[in-house]
């Protein structure tokens, strides 16, 4: 690989990044319909690593391609994400237990770094930089689960469910939600580097049971619009105002 090509790839890993970044936190609204030159406006990066990024996030369903419509932001799917939850459960099951046994002393080292840091940094972590620190661990557990193929279905997924984790913490989660959660994940992380597979697979079976929970509030209590901002200029005719015919 040439100089030049290093340098494309490394922007077009930070064009990804800062996307997917924006998708999670509805920068990018769902629903939305967005050309290259819009968010190479958005990202601050050029034509050729938005556009492999473009390729890439919509190969993992985040943003749909259309030739005569272009670019649109994956909407949020609350019953997509009902229906892969089970799939995402036995995924994150597999792939936690197996770093529980795999991991290597190197592994350690980097699961105990996130333990210290989100134990030191828990009171005053910004959801925008959990979000940040969520992706780099859960790429740290598959790494250490030593099953790279989980990463193709799992990651995508992961990000999915991290929006609507924003959403639901950004109008409807108190505080107290957050630090609930960095708490789990801190006891997740110390179960995987205790080698309990047991107990491991427990825990995290008990945290997909808390998503669960969270879809089923997402979808009683926010505005659809929200979620797909196409419906927001949607005109519906109730009766309750207006002349009666």
């Amino acid at each position: 690989m040439t100089k030049t090509e290093k340098q494309t790839r490394s922007l077009s890993e930070e064009a990804y990044d800062r996307l997917e970044g924006m998708i999670v936190s509805t920068e990018l609204q769902p629903g939305a319909r967005y050309t290259i030159q819009q968010l190479q406006q958005q990202s601050g990066l050029g034509r050729t690593p938005v556009h492999d990024a473009v390729k890439r996030l919509s190969a993992n369903q985040l943003i749909y391609v259309s030739p005569r419509s272009g670019l649109r932001i994956a909407p949020v799917n609350l019953a997509q994400e009902r229906t892969l939850l089970p799939l995402r459960t036995e995924m994150e099951v597999i792939g936690c237990g197996l770093a529980s046994e795999r991991a290597t002393p190197q592994d350690h080292k980097i699961l105990r770094t996130f333990i210290t840091d989100l134990e030191a940094s828990k009171s005053e972590l910004s959801l925008e930089r959990f979000n940040f620190t969520d992706r780099l661990l859960n790429k740290a557990i598959l790494t250490a689960s030593g099953e790279p193929l989980l990463a193709n279905t799992l990651i995508p997924l992961q990000t999915l469910y991290r929006r609507t984790g924003w959403i639901f913490h950004t109008y409807l989660g108190p505080g107290a939600s957050m630090a609930t959660m960095i708490e789990s994940h801190i006891s997740l992380l110390r179960l995987i580097v205790s080698g309990d597979r047991a107990n491991t697979e427990k825990f995290v079976r008990e945290m997909m049971q808390d998503l669960s929970s969270m879809l089923l509030q997402v979808r009683q209590s926010i505005d659809p619009a929200t979620l797909d901002v196409s419906l927001a200029d949607m005109t519906v005719r109730t009766g309750i105002a207006g002349p009666i015919n």
